[in-house]
């Protein structure tokens, strides 16, 4: 999740530069931005609901596409191109943490007993929204070769292999659907 925060941090402080050159930034990506972070923290706790890392890395992209599009319209091309390479290192950390995205995923994945889900299966609840639909859980989960199971309370729980839920959770955090 580090790689996440890194991400965070830079998009707060090009916000807070953009706003310095007037530009009024509205309610929802200041909202996102807040809802990142509350997912990012959230994401550290082992009892979290464990789709916390997809919702923050889809809140973060969001924020980042409103931001470099304001970017893009008040700052100089150099300066520009600073804000860019900080991004760009920030989300290089995202290569060099998958080791630690594995750590997060076995501790959500292994946290609990759930009935219906085999021994030898590990599983996550996910909760759908605009930014990560049903649809979308259900094909990567084909892919995965992952069980679906709606629940009562709407989420979705997927379950399989571990290699397979993990691969699963990585794409679903890497290329968040928008």
């Amino acid at each position: 999740m580090g790689h996440t925060m890194a991400v965070w941090r830079v998009l707060e402080d090009l916000l807070v530069e953009i706003r310095k050159k007037n530009v009024q930034i509205p309610v929802n990506i200041l909202e996102d931005l807040r809802a990142a972070r509350s997912m990012i923290d959230l994401s550290y706790n082992e009892d979290v609901c464990e789709d916390a890392v997809a919702k923050a890395e889809a809140y973060t992209t969001n924020v980042e596409a409103y931001l470099i599009s304001q970017a893009q319209a008040v700052f100089e091309p150099a300066l520009l191109d600073e804000w860019f390479k900080r991004l760009k290192e920030a989300a290089n950390l995202q290569q060099t943490a998958n080791e630690e995205i594995d750590n997060v995923i076995d501790a959500a994945v292994e946290c609990r007993f759930v009935v219906g889900v085999p021994r030898d299966q590990k599983w996550i609840r996910i909760e759908t929204d605009n930014q990560l639909p049903e649809e979308h859980i259900l094909k990567l989960a084909k892919k995965w070769n992952l069980t679906v199971k709606k629940q009562a309370d709407g989420r979705l729980m997927v379950h399989g292999k571990i290699d397979d839920v993990k691969m699963f959770v990585k794409q679903i955090a890497a290329k968040p659907n928008h």
